[in-house]
């Protein structure tokens, strides 16, 4: 018996509305876009269009200026996503139960005339390059954006007349796509055991050493890093999302850096919560530090057979 899946706001059919959502936001910005470009909700309060494909009208959206995102096609990429193993869809043999898939999303940009064109499309080229991490970081199916080609400037023409000119932007995207497990035999489920990790420390030291006004903690005695013979061992995928923090006086400050085996990089919040370098209130030897994670970890022990 397999669970059932929902037919809605599966990747394929959310990425296009997730950058409409992007395009549209960048054009009702007034700092960045011309009152003539500015988009809008309401049709009447806009002159520029942005909309997704199969519009069949040919008056609207597509009067001048115009942009419509449309979904090109998409193949299965044959890795799950920490590359470890094949991502064949045999649910019952791949716990992961999420797979990449590559494809291409099409950004066409109409305008009047040939200069206009080029202009709308650079304009969201730069933009998109810009964002694509804060794109990613929204629409969370996406695992990989950038941009491929923008075509040359074509006329369109009606009755033997240029009504418009286009130029195409295409972007190379990766998904993060999972599936539901099939339930053969529940009474195989019973198998599984579940334990938690100690999540208050990972690693605590008294010889550590901080600079007045330099954000760094140096540790003579650890050897901090990736590698299995560093000890404390830090996880790179879980360094890369922030997840360690070092600890003095109740106060956690994040690790952005390993500068060096024995040297940390930290960061703290202002008060507009933003992230900005620590800087030491003091220089001191043999300070108590802890290091921890940020999210709470768990061991899984899955049946060999599912």
């Amino acid at each position: 018996m397999a669970d059932p899946v929902s037919l809605k706001n599966f990747p394929l059919a959310a990425v296009v509305d997730g950058l409409l959502s992007y395009l549209q936001f960048v054009f009702s910005t007034p700092e960045i876009v011309p009152s003539e470009y500015r988009w809008n909700a309401d049709d009447r309060k806009t002159k520029i269009r942005i909309s997704a494909p199969f519009v069949v009208d040919d008056e609207k959206p597509f009067s001048c200026p115009f942009i419509v995102a449309e979904r090109g096609g998409f193949a299965k990429d044959d890795r799950i996503i920490d590359n470890l193993k094949s991502s064949d869809a045999n649910t019952l043999e791949n716990p992961e139960r999420v797979v990449i898939w590559n494809g291409s999303l099409n950004i066409i940009c109409g305008g009047r005339s040939a200069s206009e064109t080029s202009s709308i499309a650079n304009f969201l080229l730069i933009n998109i390059d810009a964002d694509r991490h804060g794109i990613i970081k929204n629409l969370k199916f996406i695992r990989n954006l950038k941009s491929m080609s923008i075509g040359p400037e074509i006329p369109i023409k009606k009755r033997d007349e240029i009504i418009r000119w286009q130029v195409t932007l295409v972007l190379s995207v990766s998904l993060q796509m999972g599936w539901k497990g099939a339930l053969t035999d529940p009474d195989k489920f019973e198998q599984f055991s579940l334990k938690a990790i100690d999540t208050e420390k990972t690693s605590s030291g008294d010889a550590g050493i901080i600079t007045k006004g330099i954000d760094t903690l140096v540790d003579n005695t650890k050897s901090f890093g990736f590698k299995t013979t560093d000890d404390p061992q830090l996880l790179e995928q879980e360094f890369e999302k922030g997840w360690y923090y070092i600890r003095f006086d109740e106060q956690l400050y994040k690790i952005v850096k390993i500068i060096d085996k024995h040297t940390l990089q930290l960061v703290m919040e202002n008060q507009y919560r933003e992230e900005v370098p620590w800087e030491a209130p003091e220089t001191k030897d043999h300070v108590i530090y802890d290091l921890l994670w940020n999210s709470i970890h768990v061991i899984i022990q899955l049946p060999k057979e599912l």
